[in-house]
């Protein structure tokens, strides 16, 4: 923690004394005696600042900043984020209640869905701090500040966001990792690549992130400091300054287990622990496995090439849709890296820069603080990308997200064509294949040709004849409220193939705004137990 601090910055406010509460304060005057016995605490005590109003040398506690540049953050987190952080709660809900399906449980797509987890949490975390004191402006007026307010700021922007990051560094190694062993070796892969295994990989990921992260919780005891203080700063010749300054902020210090362990040793460590472990050892993971998995595509694309010529043509589309998957993650990856290994970058050099003392240049003024504002915008920005990939590369994503998210839509056309049914209109819906028999007989010619409708009824258990309505069938109530039921059934996803009849399946296919779905590709291709299940797709 820095022992300058910038009396000009406006975080400080004026010398007026209009922030300070203490009322024995308000009226504080400096006197020579003071200010000398200010410097002297300063110069020789290593002090950290000199409280005028208690006339106390403070040696232990040191002044901390809640915000460093006022305009550039406050517009940053004040503005930007709260959008962006909204659209990535949009998007990653969406994910995760797509994937946990039953029909979507695979090993890639847990991993998914726990990553979309993890950056939920990066961006929901700091949310209520961020828009409590950026976005209401309660930074302009700090007589207000409280205790809370350092220990909000300080664990839900340094402490807990740092482990989900964490997290999802490690969940997408996982990823990456899972997916060559599938293309590598695929049959291992059966038995290692497994959902259970996904699951035990993914809480020992998020056991080790919090073992990490957790000194940084127990690093500094806080307090508010209220009053006037002599503190340095940088003089314009070179040197330095004293003055004397109004405030109301937050002052910490280091807690025992810090001092008994030595500041530069705890501090070292955990950086470094960080750095290594949790950015440039997954970023550099990740940068192998990408470039294996781009080689595997290409062998695969040549495999299935030569399964064309040997005219296997099922075999072909099980191996293009394995590359769809695995291109889709390379994608994710590719992104993943290209908006953190810059910050990677940045860490290393700034762990360097403090253990040995290099007084770089490139950590000083506001460049610092606007590199990593940028830097975190862009990762956030990135969680919502990912909902657009996996939208524009899984079929099956895709049409999951139609049936959770459009029912809607399904139910009115529903209503609508039974409701036209029952009162005797013409139904909209049309038999898709007229060659199916309809109760023992076979249409001969398409204005003949019964309705898909009364074929499904003349097949219903409960035996009702479809009245006639001007020489053509009508369906009873009975008969239209089974239907409904049925469609409804379909709709939602709940229909086992062997549940409803083939005639059904094609009646709502032929009727579907699309006339024309994709086939259903997973993710990938897994025969694990965990996705047994047999769903109807429309």
């Amino acid at each position: 923690m820095a022992n300058h601090f910038f009396a000009a910055d406006p975080y400080y406010g004026a010398p007026s004394g209009d922030a300070i509460m203490n009322e024995s304060c308000r009226n504080f005057t400096p006197t020579d005696w003071l200010r000398a016995e200010g410097e002297r605490c300063l110069k020789f005590k290593r002090g950290s600042y000199y409280d005028g109003c208690q006339q106390k040398c403070e040696r232990h506690y040191q002044i901390t900043a809640l915000m460093y540049h006022i305009n550039l953050e406050s517009f940053v987190y004040g503005t930007v984020f709260p959008i962006l952080i909204s659209l990535v709660v949009v998007a990653n809900v969406f994910v995760v209640i797509v994937l946990s399906n039953r029909h979507m449980i695979t090993p890639t797509n847990v991993v998914l869905k726990y990553m979309a987890i993890a950056d939920l949490c990066v961006g929901l975390v700091p949310l209520p701090w961020t828009f409590y004191f950026h976005t209401m402006k309660n930074y302009e007026d700090l007589s207000n500040l409280q205790l809370w307010w350092c220990h909000m700021n300080k664990y839900s922007m340094d402490a807990i966001p740092p482990v989900c990051h964490n997290v999802a560094m490690w969940l997408t190694v996982l990823l990456a990792g899972q997916r060559y062993i599938s293309i590598e070796y695929p049959v291992m892969s059966r038995s290692w690549c497994r959902v259970r295994n996904v699951r035990l990989a993914t809480v020992a990921i998020t056991v080790m992130s919090l073992l990490c992260g957790l000194p940084k919780s127990f690093d500094y005891h806080w307090k508010v400091f209220d009053g006037w203080a002599l503190v340095v700063q940088p003089s314009p010749t070179g040197g330095v300054s004293f003055r004397w300054i109004a405030l109301r902020t937050c002052v910490a210090r280091l807690t025992p287990l810090v001092e008994s362990i030595g500041p530069n040793a705890f501090f070292n460590t955990y950086f470094w622990t960080r750095v290594l472990g949790f950015v440039i050892l997954p970023s550099v993971l990740l940068i192998v496995l990408n470039v294996l998995l781009i080689r595997g595509i290409r062998r695969a694309q040549k495999r299935r090439r030569r399964l064309l010529r040997e005219k296997r043509q099922r075999e072909a589309q099980r191996q293009n849709e394995s590359n769809t998957t695995s291109l889709m993650l390379v994608v994710i990856v590719t992104i993943f890296l290209i908006v953190n290994l810059p910050q990677a970058v940045f860490m290393g050099l700034l762990c360097v820069n403090n253990t040995f003392g290099l007084m770089m240049k490139l950590f000083e003024g506001v460049f610092p603080v606007a590199y990593l504002l940028t830097n975190n915008m862009l990762v956030m920005a990135t969680y919502p990308i990912n909902f657009a990939i996996y939208c524009s590369m899984s079929s099956q994503f895709r049409e999951t997200f139609k049936s959770l998210f459009c029912r809607t839509i399904a139910h009115n056309w529903i209503t609508q064509t039974t409701m036209t049914t029952r009162f005797g209109g013409r139904s909209s819906i049309r038999r898709s294949d007229a060659s199916i028999p309809l109760s023992g007989k076979t249409s001969k010619t398409d204005s003949e040709a019964p309705t898909a409708t009364e074929g499904l009824l003349t097949r219903s258990q409960n035996g009702d004849v479809p009245r006639r309505y001007n020489g053509k069938p009508r369906l009873s109530a009975s008969q239209s409220d089974s239907l409904l039921v049925e469609l409804k059934r379909l709709a939602d996803g709940k229909v086992e193939t062997q549940i409803f009849p083939a005639e059904s399946v094609q009646l709502v296919q032929q009727h579907d705004t699309h006339d024309n779905y994709d086939n259903v590709d997973n993710f990938e291709n897994d025969d694990d137990d965990d996705n047994t299940n047999s769903t109807v797709y429309l």
